[in-house]
């Protein structure tokens, strides 16, 4: 059975200050893949990210369709790896062709037309809590949480909260 990751991320910023200096001092990461369509499909915004981490750090980046079909396959070195995308679709996408995981860490989310704030600065619509509703109803364990050391949120919790409102 292949191991578990060691951080599947949504960060609408992927990789930045809190990603870097803090989250990969919290877990010995050797390599972040940042899953994104657009970012795919752009070499320099590719190497801007690679610029971003620290030496020894290796940065991937896939398209959606090309990180289920390569890192499906993966079975070794996972809980040295962060799995990072933008939003709860991609998410989903991963999920449901076959990159699945057990539990979801959604760090920002930012503020928007159509989105109203849920947890310090995530935000969502409401097709992205609905999305986070349908992960959590597969069994996947979803955290908000911006850095660790901060106060975090279960999204079940939240999901009750919001239902009440």
């Amino acid at each position: 059975m292949a191991e578990e990751w060691g951080l599947v991320r949504i960060d609408d910023r992927l990789i930045h200050g809190q990603v870097i200096a803090v989250w990969c001092k919290h877990k010995p990461f050797k390599r972040i893949v940042i899953i994104d369509d657009q970012l795919a499909q752009d070499p320099y915004m590719q190497e801007v990210m690679r610029l971003a981490a620290p030496p020894g750090l290796v940065v991937d980046v896939y398209s959606v369709d090309a990180a289920i079909q390569t890192l499906s396959q993966e079975t070794q070195n996972r809980s040295t790896t962060m799995l990072l995308m933008r939003s709860p679709q991609v998410a989903r996408r991963l999920y449901e062709g076959g990159l699945t995981y057990s539990a979801l860490n959604v760090g920002g989310i930012g503020s928007g037309p159509g989105r109203r704030n849920i947890f310090k600065n995530i935000a969502a619509s409401d097709e992205e809590i609905a999305i986070m509703k349908d992960l959590m109803d597969r069994g996947v364990r979803i955290t908000l949480l911006t850095v660790p050391g901060e106060k975090s949120k279960e999204f079940a919790d939240l999901y009750a909260e919001l239902k009440r409102k």
